[in-house]
């Protein structure tokens, strides 16, 4: 064998081991995309959990209720409550969305998320929070949820 012949075999090995640890770099980056969306997804429920256990607490869910049936009822320090109750819940709100936007966040469940947020935006005493807080927020975020198609909120 030539050292031509040996050389024209070294760049054919060469090109393949290059064909190959490519196809094995893609295979790795498409399992690392796939890994960070579903932590996207864990971390976006988690704080939606944590911000909706939050009503199990006797006093905190009967402040939820008296927000919307009267919100000038509401004592100051549970006017408090509630304003930090909701504006912690917007905040996992903001989170998800932009994690939605960088696609992070598949679209199905960031319309499931809008669900609760749509319906909960409906009322008066959102209403009340977001005119003391909307500054508060990205206006990004703030410009999407007043583009937002109000639901229907029920107890």
């Amino acid at each position: 064998m030539s050292w031509e012949a040996a050389g024209a075999i070294g760049e054919i090995v060469g090109a393949a081991a290059v064909v190959v640890s490519l196809v094995y770099l893609a295979s790795q980056i498409r399992t690392q995309n796939r890994e960070a969306r579903a932590a996207s997804v864990h971390q976006v429920m988690h704080e939606y959990a944590e911000a909706i256990s939050r009503l199990h607490d006797p006093e905190m869910a009967e402040i939820w209720v008296r927000a919307h049936e009267d919100f000038d009822s509401l004592s100051p320090p549970q006017r408090l409550r509630f304003i930090i109750y909701l504006m912690v819940a917007v905040r996992s709100f903001e989170d998800a969305y932009f994690q939605w936007r960088e696609g992070r966040l598949e679209d199905d469940v960031w319309r499931a998320l809008l669900a609760p947020l749509r319906d909960v935006k409906s009322t008066e005493a959102f209403g009340r929070f977001w005119e003391l807080r909307r500054h508060q927020v990205r206006p990004e975020f703030a410009d999407y949820l007043d583009g937002l198609e109000d639901g229907e909120y029920s107890f």
